[in-house]
């Protein structure tokens, strides 16, 4: 991929930058090539910090570097808790305390009550559980923060180690995660931040969109934009952006975004998607089945579709072992990755953590052990394993059983149910996917089909007197929209039902009538004609 103008000022560029990278506009690349022109400067004791929103993103990130050529030194990819922890709480709270401490990550039970304290009092919380060496999954960043600026060794380490800190998906970002980094920078290592204002979906979890506007405001940031697309064909972006109000261009000649209406319920629309994914295929020039996406708003409609479906297909959902954050995690995450995507082979997971030529003994080890795993048929994983326990003590020798003993009882859990291990899992050619709007971010899709385009659904009813509400749903159906390459299609029937499965009237959402949007798709009309 040859770079664009706007790309190579963004990787020459020496000073803290914000960019705003709207979907399929080269991002990933850009980063990437601006982090191997960093590396190539550094001394094998230094490297740079990728954050990224998720465990899966980190990893693709990281692997894009690695497939690059790059020899990636002393860096660190990873989500922002796990940098928290691993790189600040976990090798400094002991210089608090003046003792080596074995610290318990625990879940905070009254978090809520802490949105009424000031910073000096959630100080005092965090201070006085650390000398009980526990930290709160809640306040992973608050206490890194916490520690950076009582302990004058850990600004130094990071400042000698690390040259530059990537965080993307900022629009996602927490209040201390946005300190975070805005402190890291005001020490001296620079900073990029990438991000855009229409990704922002995760509201309801305390993330908002405002730091990533404050930072396109700060004269301390060199800001950019990313807005050329590479993914979707043109029609499809316009209709994107057309939601904001943000296109000034004639509507394309070839339009690929259709509402369509059907006689019927969600099982109704399945069987009609069901009956024209080979009209959809032949159409558009498609191979594979693989490239086809349902995308749901909750988890109840995907699991009715998931039952009307006849074709091959996959259901894919959030396990108790997506939302555990630690390092043991992320490793069995992708060793569960790795063992079931017949694309990646045991070698492949050995070089990623050791080298043959420095670390022999170790890297024999993992070899054998990860050989071993992959050896093992799927339903006899569960009685092996011992064989995750005995890679993660190879990777991290200083992690104990009992560490990781919370994490092993979810991946049991995992091992235990095929509808869990599942998720893991790549589609095969001839298998569509299923799954909610939330998990599809980051993704992307030949053909995509959005479901419960609804009234009082999407957006649900308290979005009309609730303007930050409204926006999260605009902006999920614009990630929704912008996941498709080839075509997308906007679905609805005559019937749906709530979250108690009772069956409603159905009405359309009020998102199809926003200004310049109907000349910029088909609307196609199959109410009693079936």
């Amino acid at each position: 991929m040859e770079s664009s103008k706007e790309q190579e000022k963004i990787i020459h560029d020496k000073n803290n930058i914000v960019v705003v990278a709207r979907p399929g506009s080269g991002k990933t690349y850009t980063i990437v090539e601006k982090i191997k022109l960093i590396l190539k400067d550094l001394y094998n004791y230094q490297g740079i910090i990728a954050i990224s929103f998720t465990n899966k993103a980190s990893e693709e990130l990281r692997n894009r570097c690695i497939n690059g050529g790059l020899s990636l030194k002393k860096s660190f990819f990873g989500t922002i808790d796990k940098f928290c922890f691993s790189q600040i709480i976990a090798p400094f709270c002991s210089h608090l305390s003046g003792k080596i401490q074995e610290l318990k990550i625990q879940k905070l039970e009254d978090f809520d009550r802490l949105k009424n304290l000031n910073n000096q009092e959630v100080e005092k919380i965090i201070e006085g559980y650390l000398k009980q060496n526990i930290v709160f999954l809640e306040l992973l960043g608050e206490t890194a923060l916490y520690i950076l600026k009582n302990v004058p060794d850990a600004i130094k380490y990071l400042r000698a180690r690390y040259k530059e800190i990537f965080i993307d998906e900022y629009q996602d970002c927490g209040s201390s995660q946005n300190e975070l980094f805005l402190f890291l920078v005001s020490q001296g290592i620079k900073g990029m931040a990438v991000g855009d204002l229409h990704q922002a979906i995760y509201g309801f979890a305390g993330k908002s969109s405002v730091y990533l506007k404050e930072l396109m405001q700060n004269s301390n940031f060199s800001h950019y934009n990313l807005l050329e697309n590479f993914r979707c064909h043109p029609s499809i972006y316009q209709y994107a952006l057309c939601l904001f109000g943000q296109t000034e261009e004639k509507p394309e000649k070839e339009k690929r975004v259709f509402r369509i209406r059907i006689t019927g319920d969600e099982r109704n629309i399945a069987k009609e998607i069901e009956k024209n994914i080979s009209v959809i295929k032949e159409r558009y020039n498609l191979k594979t089945t693989s490239g086809f996406a349902i995308l749901c708003r909750s988890n109840t409609t995907a699991d009715i579709v998931n039952e009307s479906l006849t074709i091959p297909h996959k259901v894919y959902k959030n396990t108790e072992l997506d939302k555990d954050d630690s390092e043991v995690a992320r490793l069995f995450i992708y060793l569960l990755r790795g063992y079931f995507d017949k694309k990646i082979y045991a070698i492949d997971i050995t070089e990623r953590f050791f080298s043959e030529e420095y670390e022999r003994n170790k890297y024999r080890s993992l070899s054998n052990a990860t050989q071993q795993l992959f050896a093992c048929p799927a339903n006899k994983l569960i009685d092996n394993i011992t064989i995750f326990s005995d890679i993660a003590n190879i990777i991290y020798p200083k992690v104990t059983t009992k560490d990781m003993s919370e994490t092993l009882s979810k991946l049991k859990d995992v091992l235990s149910d095929k509808r869990n291990y599942e998720n893991y899992i790549p589609p095969k050619d001839n298998e569509l996917s299923i799954m909610t709007i939330h998990k599809s971010k980051g993704l992307e899709f030949d053909v995509i089909f959005q479901m419960d385009m609804y009234k009082y659904v999407f957006p649900p009813e308290k979005a009309v007197s609730d303007e930050n509400l409204y926006e999260r749903y605009l902006n999920l159906h614009y990630v929704a929209i912008t996941r498709a390459k080839a075509a997308c299609f906007l679905m609805e029937g005559t019937l749906r039902h709530n979250s108690q499965m009772e069956l409603w009237q159905a009405e359309s959402s009020v998102f199809y009538d926003l200004p310049g949007l109907a000349e910029r798709r088909y609307d196609i009309d199959m109410r009693f004609k079936n």
